[in-house]
């Protein structure tokens, strides 16, 4: 895909988000707090050298910006970020975590590499998206930060260039009639793609009195899976997002959100971001909404699960103190 295409994209989700939440946006924060952060260029140097095979890599991790709201016991916010790497001397990983803690706590990451001056152009210059729900369980200040979590894939140590935004697209987001936030991630194992797997999926019934849902699916997916053998250095797959609406006559069907994604050895893994709306007629308050991603061409792919045993701070994967953070995921946001 290329960047021009990746970017297009981008936009054009942001401005559909921005769109479907014009009316649901929740009061803003105590007065101090900042609910929009908007940071870079900072340049990043230092990002530590792969390790000797057989040896645990060292991520970097960096505290890049900081949200707060104040959040009602039972209420859901809506995170939304964008990281930016570019001007890389080695291919290092780009992982975009928003940690939250305080009245509500999640953790999402989202990742891929970005590539030298001398790799494909269209991952030269990328931009990750993590964006989720997360629902106040106390009443208080909820607190949400934006790290980036970084590492050379070659034996150089290595450096590139971040910018990007974390802010609050909501504090006030409708629930399901279960008073649930509607969202569903998957759990730590990744998911073999060898002709094609539907994943993740998310059933709910709405309250009445909403007139769209805006469904939004993230999927990470890597070149190879587990044991397979990965000699073609490639991996091709479709992403389609789809959801539909029942309980009374008419009900209506989201357009289809679809986008196809090649993954060659180095760039090794890609976050993909799908988006669309559904109208929400009259009775029709039950939604299913699905993620399907089939296989098109070279290795076998997989469908990334939850990251397990992640550092707090810069160190290598399961030291401690440590953390899990969702990867693929789906949420809805009524309006």
């Amino acid at each position: 895909m290329s960047k021009r295409v990746r970017r297009r994209r981008l936009a054009v989700a942001a401005t559909m988000i921005a769109v479907a939440l014009a009316g649901v946006v929740g009061p803003a924060g105590p007065a101090g707090a900042a609910t929009s952060v908007n940071f870079g260029p900072v340049v990043i140097t230092g990002v530590p050298a792969a390790p000797p095979v057989g040896t645990p890599a060292t991520q970097k991790v960096v505290p890049l910006a900081t949200v707060d709201t104040q959040m009602t016991a039972g209420t859901t916010a809506y995170l939304y970020s964008e990281l930016r790497a570019y001007d890389a001397d080695q291919v290092n990983l780009i992982d975009n975590e928003v940690r939250c803690s305080g009245a509500g706590s999640s953790n999402v990451v989202m990742g891929e590499n970005v590539l030298p001056s001398t790799g494909d152009p269209a991952h030269q210059d990328i931009t990750i998206v993590t964006r989720f729900l997360v629902s106040a369980t106390t009443t208080g200040t909820m607190s949400c930060t934006l790290y980036l979590r970084t590492a050379s894939t070659s034996s150089f140590t290595a450096k590139e260039t971040v910018s990007g935004t974390l802010r609050f697209a909501s504090t006030a987001v409708g629930e399901d009639t279960d008073g649930l936030a509607m969202q569903k991630s998957l759990p730590a194992g990744d998911i073999p793609v060898s002709t094609s797997a539907t994943t993740p999926v998310l059933d709910r019934d709405v309250p009445s009195g909403y007139t769209q849902l805006a469904i939004i699916a993230d999927v990470e997916y890597h070149r190879c899976a587990g044991t397979q053998t990965c000699s073609a250095t490639y991996s091709t797959a479709r992403f389609s997002l789809t959801a539909t609406t029942s309980g009374a006559t008419g009900c209506a069907t989201a357009p289809v959100a679809q986008t196809e994604e090649t993954v060659a050895r180095g760039v090794n893994h890609a976050a993909i971001p799908l988006y669309t709306i559904v109208e929400l007629r009259p009775g029709c308050t039950h939604v299913h909404a699905q993620v399907t991603v089939t296989h098109l061409g070279g290795d076998v792919g997989s469908i990334g699960g939850a990251a397990p045993g992640l550092t707090d701070s810069t160190g290598q994967s399961g030291s401690t103190p440590n953390h899990t953070s969702a990867m693929t995921h789906m949420f809805i946001v009524p309006s």
